[in-house]
């Protein structure tokens, strides 16, 4: 619903606004990003954790290939995905979460975060 196109996005100058920003980095055909996006990221536990922190949520797809992604990907030393990752003043070089997200790591990690 509410994603910000990642190529469309400067991160650092959100992170520099004091906003607190998560990254999806996912694509059509990938199977774990699917789980992640259909298990946790909506759910409302989630959609509401994000409303009630004003997280601003950036998606970059990767269904075809994009040297932006993949520089962003090798600049975390990562070359597949998914890659989900918050922002922020504490975090300005992101806080890397795991491959397979679970609610309760999303929630600890927004209050890691701020």
């Amino acid at each position: 619903g509410n994603w910000i196109n990642f190529l469309e996005t400067d991160i650092e100058d959100l992170v520099e606004n004091n906003q607190l920003v998560f990254i999806d980095i996912t694509a059509d055909w990938c199977a774990t990003c699917q789980f992640n996006k259909i298990n946790v990221l909506q759910s409302k536990t989630i959609q509401d954790a994000f409303n009630e922190n004003n997280i601003i949520l950036v998606r970059a797809d990767w269904t075809r290939p994009s040297k932006e992604i993949d520089f962003f990907l090798k600049k975390y030393d990562k070359y597949g995905i998914p890659l989900n990752a918050f922002f922020s003043a504490k975090y300005p070089n992101g806080l890397l979460l795991s491959e397979i997200l679970t609610k309760k790591q999303l929630i600890d990690s927004i209050d890691k975060i701020k």
